[in-house]
């Protein structure tokens, strides 16, 4: 996967951006868009650490519970973070129930604890977008 390159200019503080990406349906692609989330949350002085958990949850599920490969768009807009990942299942998300023996199965536990909204849109026949909205406070 070809990841962008992100340099703003010293001379100009970045206070929105937009990034689209479309990485292959494996597992490893998971550390890479946290590590460039938080490179570029970092770089313009931003601190992203609910962000980045936010969105590796977000793309675990889509690998492990979705179809095909996912696209997830992270958008700076007004201090607050919007990712949306999505993916080609038509399966409804399913939420397990509270239960502090599991192992595994608390992604969205987390993704609600730490922003402030979350959703799920349904992409007519062709899927399901997950969507979470983080507050990033300067660091």
């Amino acid at each position: 996967m070809c990841l962008p390159s992100f340099r703003p200019s010293r001379a100009s503080l970045v206070s929105e951006f937009r990034l689209d990406l479309s990485p292959p349906a494996l597992p490893g692609m998971v550390g890479p868009i946290r590590r460039l989330l938080r490179d570029v949350l970092r770089t313009i002085g931003l601190d992203g650490d609910s962000a980045c958990l936010i969105v590796s949850e977000l793309v675990t599920n889509a690998l492990v519970h979705g179809e095909g490969r996912p696209t997830v768009v992270l958008e700076l807009r007004g201090g607050k973070l919007h990712i949306t990942v999505s993916d080609a299942s038509g399966d409804p998300l399913q939420r397990q129930a509270p239960d502090d023996s599991r192992a595994s199965g608390r992604g969205l536990d987390i993704v609600d604890a730490l922003s402030e909204e979350w959703g799920v849109e349904v992409i007519g026949s062709y899927g399901k977008a997950v969507w979470a909205v983080a507050k990033v406070g300067r660091t």
